[in-house]
């Protein structure tokens, strides 16, 4: 629930070691890697002289990462675990440590938990000083649900959060000094597989959330319904009411007598966002299928960040600097705009044995205020699949982003006896198109090759158990 542990966080491991497996009723696993990737610098960065102390300092260092994981089953409904996760890199070191459980109250309930507390030595932003400040910071992190579940209906409740200083650099965190109570709703009627209307559905999802000195950050409240056909296809809809609120001091310096904050005009904003959904899904063909999601949000806050350098900041602020040439950026102007977030797929299968995909998203964002585009998003992924036979495959996937001109192509094939034995040859490029040298933001015509890539992954899966 609080995501302590990612595998992404390990990037380029030198050398890597992981052991689990289970003995009655306990489960353990063990990872600890070395990662080359905090310490690898480009030619560009190694010869930046901003970046000379860095590079100096880090250049070639690995950063040491550790994960540890314990259950013990109670009986067949409960469980508790350890885990913990270590990271150490120069003079950034991060540990985790917690506990979490999952209790069978009754048949249709069930109560699950999670506890972490983390120990900081590294950088952290003060926005009082308006400066990276080398300190110890310790934190913590929580996580309960209850649910529900009956022959029609689920109800869950649950509270979440992470305190100011929680840092978990093994895991993923969106977000700290953040705390949320929700609960959620899930309805549908007896389902007739023998009608052309088999049932309908009703969700509604609630969440309230607020930092550690009891300032709002936001609610939303909101119902979808869902209507099911047969030939596994439905139609849904749905509308919800979000607000969101920033303070300056997430963003930046807190502003003072002396100094500006981080905000041009007010130190905090606000927005209500009205969110009309539409989907629908469709297999009208063995061979075909669709699908499609469209979200159209008014009131939806760009955080006036920019979007690279094929869309700038559209904020009043950003506009009205005299010299945007200057290095001198003038302060956020977050501002409520009109979003629009779809997601389409199409996939036909004309054999048994091959597939293909073609999936399209768009995300894109206009502010009201200056009516300028913030962003707009477009990723196109084309994917197929062919199976020789039950262990035997090849697949190929393309994706290109608009927004990064950012071109990707893998190729592989594969053969999987059975879970755990595999072998694998496969083919990565990556490419931009028309896009931006990531180090001067100047425009590249053509194609640019980023990274090239072959590899082979053999895996052997030994059956025997040790008593």
């Amino acid at each position: 629930m609080l995501n302590v542990v990612n595998t992404r966080a390990v990037v380029d491991p030198d050398y890597a070691v992981k052991l689990s497996g289970k003995r009655g009723p306990n489960t353990f696993g063990l990872l600890v890697a070395s990662d080359a990737a905090p310490g690898n610098f480009s030619e560009e960065e190694r010869t930046d002289p901003d970046l000379r102390a860095d590079v100096e300092r880090h250049g070639g260092r690995n950063s040491t990462v550790g994960v540890l994981r314990l259950k013990r089953d109670l009986g067949r409904e409960h469980s508790l675990g350890l885990f913990a996760t270590t990271s150490n890199f120069v003079d950034r070191h991060n540990h985790l440590a917690g506990l979490d459980g999952r209790f069978r109250l009754s048949r249709q309930t069930t109560l699950s938990f999670q506890l972490a507390g983390t120990h900081t030595r590294g950088f952290f932003y003060d926005p009082d000083l308006d400066a990276e400040v080398y300190r110890t910071g310790n934190g913590l992190g929580y996580a309960a649900f209850a649910w529900r579940e009956g022959r029609n209906s689920y109800v869950s409740v649950g509270a979440f959060g992470r305190s100011h200083f929680y840092r978990a650099d093994v895991g993923f965190t969106r977000r700290t000094d953040n705390n949320s109570a929700e609960s959620f709703i899930r309805y549908r009627t007896e389902p007739r597989a023998d009608s052309a209307f088999t049932f309908w559905g009703l969700t509604s999802f609630n969440r309230v959330q607020y930092d550690s000195r009891g300032r709002l950050q936001g609610w939303n409240a909101g119902a979808r319904n869902y209507f099911n056909f047969a030939r596994q296809s439905w139609l849904g809809f749905g509308f919800d009411n979000y607000y969101e609120r920033l303070y300056e001091d997430e963003f930046g310096p807190r502003r003072t007598a002396a100094r500006r904050g981080a905000f041009a005009g007010a130190p905090s904003r606000g927005a209500h966002n009205k969110v009309f959904y539409f989907g629908g899904a469709s297999v009208p063909h063995r061979m075909f299928s669709a699908e499609v999601n469209v979200f159209l949000n008014y009131g939806a806050l760009d955080l006036d960040f920019g979007a690279g350098p094929r869309f700038p900041r559209v904020s009043p602020a950003a506009l009205s600097d005299p010299d945007p040439s200057d290095g001198d950026e003038p302060p956020l102007d977050p501002g409520p705009g009109r979003s629009l977030y779809l997601e389409a797929g199409l996939a036909f299968q004309p054999t048994g044995s091959l597939r293909l995909a073609l999936d399209y998203t768009k995300n894109s964002l206009t502010r009201d205020d200056t009516g300028r585009v913030a962003f707009d998003d477009n990723i196109y992924s084309l994917r197929a699949t062919y199976q020789f036979t039950r262990f035997t495959f090849a697949r190929a996937r393309l994706d290109f982003n608009t927004l990064s001109s950012n071109a990707r192509g893998q190729f592989l094939w594969g053969w999987a006896p059975n879970p755990g034995t595999s072998f694998y040859v496969g083919y990565n490029d990556d490419l931009n198109r028309n896009g931006f040298n990531p180090f001067t933001g100047h425009p590249e015509p053509g194609l640019r090759r980023n990274t090239l890539q072959f590899f082979i992954k053999l895996s052997y899966l030994l059956r025997r158990s040790f008593n």
